[in-house]
């Protein structure tokens, strides 16, 4: 029986399970193991009253320890945590904030998708995840990453106080590991004299007044936390183990669960709430004089009335409640929420007042309530209302406690939940405004390359912040940085264009009108080089390598740096193509008179900085006059195209004959010759049907012209004829001489 109730459990059926596990309980009698197996099928299948039931008659039947709760635990972390997503709206806004430690960064690390943290934290996260955007790398090695020079730069200039207090937190920390904890505390409390509104100093001396057992000091500072950072879950954390230390086992399950909501993965979270647990299941020992008093309120326990009204269903759905005892899932719901609230009012679009919301959600013990006649009389509840929240969810609560006995008083007020939001301050201060406007200065956010203010700011592994588009000109010619001479081939071969979010939110915050200007003299730049080749007469780029022609591909190999500028500025401008000239002589600007447009169809890159680019020919032109432009060939041409003929029937029935004769010349060719062809230029184009034929003649006579073995100043001839009918009475000429020295 025991065996197929396992096997039931395991596949996740746990009704059956508890049904397997009641009927051998029936048979057998109530012992440890089963009672224990029942209260799991319980509690995994959403039925919590029934859980709490079998675990207190499995802990009075024989001895259990905090991990026999570890089902139980995992139940009630499942049914309160969040799926995490990332608000892209709040992390675009991001400047000196690390998104793990939700702090100012110290010793800032940029990653490839361009944001920003602390090293520490990097570490510390083995997940590989960007809590900014989402992305995960995998191959991340944070210790082969520098600091970001640049940051690091501002943030010591713009922030002492801060670099002053994280080297007391430094100090601090080490005096925590070698348990000086009373020299901790001392450090710490200088710190947050520097840094008040610095929620870590306040959660490590938390954590040190806990390991002191001075637990109401370490509670104190962990309120404090969750009013300067309620979207943090080591604050509820911090909570959590102080509550636990003073006994208030209940009060310490929310805190826990609340921590547990924010991040399911904080492992200590859980074995405290085991623990924390255990505490509320154990009973009391029979000599316990408080045994008697309190034997009704143990059968349900306090928070067996608590899971039996707040965990009825596995969704946390907010519902109106007008029972004694707040809903357990109406404050973590309201928790995750007002975590939310404090992310978008940091993002300017709520108040801190309607950002701090709830933020703690206390839970006031026994003790702090009035005491009557040996009767615990409940406080008044004030009037709370709803925070605005980013998800739409609206929680209500009850205006007030409804009357009740006297010991449900009593248990009631174990469970207390409180608003204080009207009293409440926010204590949020923002480290990322009230810049002293003489610390301003866009010298300091200059490129080193271009020696203009950064546009689209990239970091490098080395650390250094340059322009994007300068950096990539400067890998053109080699895979070292400009200022260190460090390596860059690994950032070349991943191909990074990731902008530094930081300090690009920097810029657009305290340098708005610099950012506008610099952005308006970029696209002036790329509206210049988009509109190379647009009219009859224009500048165009040229690349100097071989004949090129209408309709016929043209794949290119790309490795000198002068190249590889020019195709990035073609794709970067939209324009995606350029010009192709055959050489005429030794120097630079020696090439042919005519040429052809290249349109880029795609381009693959390579992790040393070539690429082959896939082309196909386009427009014909003549050039005009010739130039140069960072570094590659430039030439003002006038574009041809072919002129009406007199005769439209007869140049189609001249067209259909020669194509025939093409064809079959093609058709002889060596198998071999033949395959190499297809492979650079493709397969022999079909016979187009159209009376007209534009402005550059048919594909196919292109494609012969290409593939038949020509003389260049006959190829380049051809390419200058601007009538259809002289190119194909040429190739006429061509492919019979052709035919005639094949037959000899």
């Amino acid at each position: 029986m025991v065996d197929l109730a396992k096997q039931a459990f395991s596949s996740k059926n746990f009704d059956l399970a508890a049904e397997i596990y009641e009927r051998s309980i029936s048979e057998n009698g109530p012992k440890p193991e089963l009672l224990l197996g029942l209260a799991d099928s319980f509690a995994r299948g959403g039925n919590f009253e029934k859980a709490f039931q079998a675990y207190s008659k499995a802990y009075r039947v024989g001895p259990t320890t905090p991990k026999d709760l570890r089902h139980l635990v995992a139940a009630l972390v499942n049914c309160v945590k969040q799926e995490k997503t990332f608000d892209m709206e709040i992390n675009k806004k991001v400047m000196f904030e690390c998104l793990v430690c939700r702090n100012m960064v110290t010793d800032p690390v940029t990653i490839p998708c361009g944001h920003t943290f602390c090293r520490q934290c990097l570490v510390k996260d083995t997940s590989k995840q960007c809590k900014n955007c989402g992305t995960t790398h995998r191959y991340l090695n944070v210790a082969r990453i520098k600091s970001n020079v640049l940051l690091t730069r501002i943030i010591d200039t713009w922030f002492p106080d801060h670099i002053r207090a994280v080297k007391l937190k430094e100090q601090a920390n080490v005096a925590f590991m070698t348990h000086s904890f009373e020299d901790a505390i001392s450090l710490y409390t200088s710190a947050i004299e520097l840094a008040p509104t610095d929620h870590i100093l306040w959660s490590n001396r938390s954590n040190a007044y806990n390991s002191l057992d001075r637990y109401k000091e370490a509670l104190c500072d962990a309120d404090e936390v969750n009013k300067l950072r309620p979207d943090w879950p080591k604050g509820y954390f911090r909570r959590g183990c102080a509550l636990y230390g003073l006994g208030r086992y209940e009060e310490s399950v929310v805190a826990l669960l609340q921590c547990l909501a924010l991040d399911s993965s904080i492992d200590t979270a859980k074995d405290y709430l085991s623990k924390a647990l255990h505490n509320i299941i154990l009973p009391l020992a029979p000599d316990d004089p408080k045994t008697v008093e309190l034997q009704r309120e143990l059968n349900p326990s306090l928070l067996d009335r608590l899971i039996k009204s707040n965990f009825d269903s596995a969704l946390l759905l907010p519902v109106v409640t007008v029972d004694t005892v707040r809903r357990l899932k109406e404050i973590i719901t309201d928790t995750v929420a007002t975590a939310n609230n404090f992310l978008e009012g940091r993002d300017g679009r709520t108040t801190q007042k309607e950002s701090q919301g709830s933020y703690s959600n206390q839970v006031i013990s026994s003790s702090s309530s009035l005491e009557s006649n040996g009767k615990c009389v409940s406080a008044p509840s004030s009037r709370s209302s709803t925070p605005i929240m980013m998800s739409k969810r609206v929680n209500s609560f009850s205006d007030n406690l409804v009357g009740c006995e006297a010991s449900d008083v009593h248990v009631a007020m174990a469970t207390e939940v409180l608003y204080d939001r009207e009293k409440g301050k926010s204590g949020v201060q923002s480290s990322d405004t009230n810049i002293d406007e003489r610390l301003l200065n866009t010298e300091d956010f200059e490129c080193s390359l271009c020696y203009r203010l950064l546009h689209l700011p990239v970091t490098t592994p080395c650390g250094h912040v340059f322009c994007r588009p300068c950096l990539d000109k400067v890998l053109d010619h080699k895979t070292e940085c400009p200022l260190c001479k460090s390596s860059l081939a690994e950032y070349l071969a991943e191909r990074r264009q990731a902008v530094t979010t930081s300090v690009e939110n920097i810029l657009s915050t305290y340098f708005t009108s610099d950012v506008a200007q610099r952005k308006l003299q970029h696209e002036e730049e790329l509206a210049e080089l988009a509109g190379m080749g647009q009219d009859n007469q224009h500048e165009i780029p040229i690349f100097v390598c071989a004949p090129a022609y209408p309709f016929v591909p043209c794949p290119l190999h790309i490795f000198e740096p002068r190249y590889r500028l020019m195709i990035r500025q073609c794709m970067e401008s939209g324009r995606r193509q350029f010009g192709m000239c055959s050489p005429s002589g030794d120097g630079e600007s020696d090439f042919s008179d005519y040429g052809c447009m290249l349109e880029i169809r795609d381009v693959q890159f390579f992790p040393d900085g070539r690429s082959l680019v896939d082309t196909i020919g386009g427009k014909r032109f003549k050039v005009i006059s010739r130039g140069q432009r960072e570094g590659y060939n430039t030439a003002k041409v006038e574009f041809l195209q072919d002129k009406a003929s007199d005769n439209p029937e007869e140049l189609k029935v001249m067209s259909e004959s020669l194509y025939g004769v093409c064809k079959e010349w093609y058709d002889e060719l060596p198998q071999i010759q033949k395959s190499q062809i297809r492979q650079h230029l493709g397969e022999f184009p079909a016979q187009e049907t159209e009376m007209s034929y534009g402005i550059n003649g048919t594909a196919w006579h292109w494609w012969m012209i290409a593939v038949m073995p020509l003389d260049p100043r006959i190829q380049l001839a051809m390419l200058a004829m601007q009538t259809y009918k002289e190119r194909l009475q040429g190739l006429q000429k061509v492919i019979g001489f052709l035919k005639t020295k094949r037959q000899k």
